[in-house]
């Protein structure tokens, strides 16, 4: 769907298009009817102005008042207020609304035409972020209809640029438009859990407190030019540069269990079967250390292995502009996701240890920031315990670290206090697939749709009694 036809399709003009669905009870929820709607609309590429016009439209007839601010052209952020009594500092409710690009991904399904089959929600975007938004919005209409007034203001947050450092959207927003939001003392972002498990229920429930820290670097090695018919016979920069970047990936980092997921750690191990079972629950009796045995166990699961170490991967290359010209400069980049505990400067230093070679210079590249831990107590940990208790009974609440990076680090460094949840029920098995997020046919459970926003209700209404 292009656009323009979103666009012009506003709460007032076409109200069934992001309307609640009610009758049937086969009928999509409120929830399902917006996110089909938000994923429609391609935004890995900006766009996000676009998107928000009728989402800003559909708020401010639920009498929420709020505005899109633009950092650039078409890179819109919406930031609304629902007023509460004041008794208590206000509650943000974040995510964003930029997608990953498909370029090349080989999807079975259109990305961009929400598509359900086998019980799946398929399209760029359905669990990172567009879910959260979606459950965001009408959990937002709820409120701010609602009598008593709630305790604290709830701020909505709907942005850009995550995908990219949001450097066009919460850090933007933080830099210059802090007063729109800068008296909130929390913030729900993205960032958690909600792993179904083998008998088709919720068992686990994750509270991001922490993540690691995103940092690329790049990898340049110059080259003398030319024709390719004459190559020189002295040395050749993009098999100097393949020769580092091996080096780089088979280089492992450390394992270490941090305090933030060793209770996750722990109800993973009664989950999974021998032998990683065993090496989890091992891993956690020698925390924060890790032996050899159970290091080569673990490091077989990439979801694990992400989980316990610093990892750095080669993710794009540049040479030159056509075939039969030598290049002049050979490029890659390597994406590092480092540990809390560990600096970029540490990790750049063992990058350059690792290659040995003065004619690869690597470099910082983009620099998107950090945020500190958070504590795994006070009253969003509490909510949270509360609406998990109520929407997914047999569950077990657990503290985690997100391997990716999010925009509570941003809130987290302007002295908010930011928590990850989801509202995706996902299997761990689709996570391992790489079917949940960034990857082809990025999907989610049908049946867990309306759970995931009950979830989130719950939650909010907790922390804004």
């Amino acid at each position: 769907m292009k656009l323009p036809a979103l666009v012009s399709c506003l709460v007032a003009v076409c109200p069934l298009a992001m309307a609640p669905r009610a009758g049937r009870a086969d009928s999509p929820g409120p929830t399902r009817a917006i996110l089909d709607e938000l994923v429609k609309v391609d935004t890995s590429h900006g766009n996000e102005t676009q998107l928000l016009r009728p989402v800003k439209a559909r708020l401010a007839a639920a009498g929420i008042t709020g505005e899109i601010i633009e950092s650039g052209p078409g890179r819109g952020s919406y930031v609304g207020r629902i007023k509460g009594t004041g008794a208590k500092k206000p509650l943000i409710l974040l995510a964003h609304v930029d997608v990953v690009p498909v370029d090349g991904q080989p999807w079975t399904t259109k990305p961009f035409v929400p598509t359900e089959k086998d019980g799946y929600l398929y399209g760029r975007g359905v669990n990172d972020d567009k879910g959260m938004a979606a459950s965001i919005i009408v959990v937002a209409e709820e409120l701010a209809k609602r009598k008593p007034r709630p305790s604290r203001d709830v701020i909505i947050m709907l942005t850009a640029g995550e995908e990219t450092g949001g450097t066009v959207g919460v850090r933007w927003l933080v830099e210059h438009r802090k007063d729109l939001f800068g008296d909130a003392e929390i913030a729900l972002n993205e960032g958690g859990s909600l792993l179904v498990g083998a008998d088709g229920d919720i068992r686990s429930v994750g509270i991001g407190v922490a993540e690691k820290t995103f940092q690329s670097f790049r990898l340049t090695v110059k080259g003398k030019g030319g024709h390719s018919s004459q190559p020189p016979t002295d040395g050749d920069a993009a098999t100097t540069l393949s020769r580092a970047l091996v080096k780089v990936g088979e280089h492992s980092f450390p394992m270490r269990v941090l305090p933030q997921v060793k209770d996750s750690l722990s109800h993973s191990s009664q989950r999974e079967k021998s032998p990683l079972g065993p090496a989890l629950a091992h891993a956690v009796a020698s925390a924060p250390k890790v032996s050899p045995a159970d290091e080569k166990i673990i490091a077989t699961d990439r979801t694990y292995n992400a989980l316990l170490r610093t990892t750095c991967v080669t993710t794009m290359l540049k040479g030159s502009p056509q075939d039969n010209v030598l290049p002049t400069e050979v490029e890659a980049v390597v994406n590092c996701r480092i540990l809390p505990g560990e600096t970029v400067s540490q990790t750049q230093k063992i990058l350059a240890d690792l290659v040995a070679d003065k004619g690869v210079t690597i470099a910082p590249y983009d620099e998107v920031g950090e945020g500190p831990i958070e504590d795994l107590s006070g009253d969003v940990v509490a909510a949270v315990k509360v609406a998990a208790g109520k929407v997914f009974p047999t569950s077990h609440v657990v503290g985690t670290m997100s391997t990716g990076a999010t925009d509570s680090r941003h809130l987290r460094g302007a002295g908010i206090h930011s928590f990850g949840i989801s509202t995706s029920a996902v299997a761990l098995d689709d996570v391992r697939k790489g079917l949940v997020a960034h990857g082809p046919d990025e999907r989610r459970l049908v049946k867990w749709i309306d759970k995931g926003t009950e979830f989130l209700r719950v939650t909010v209404d907790e922390l804004v009694k």
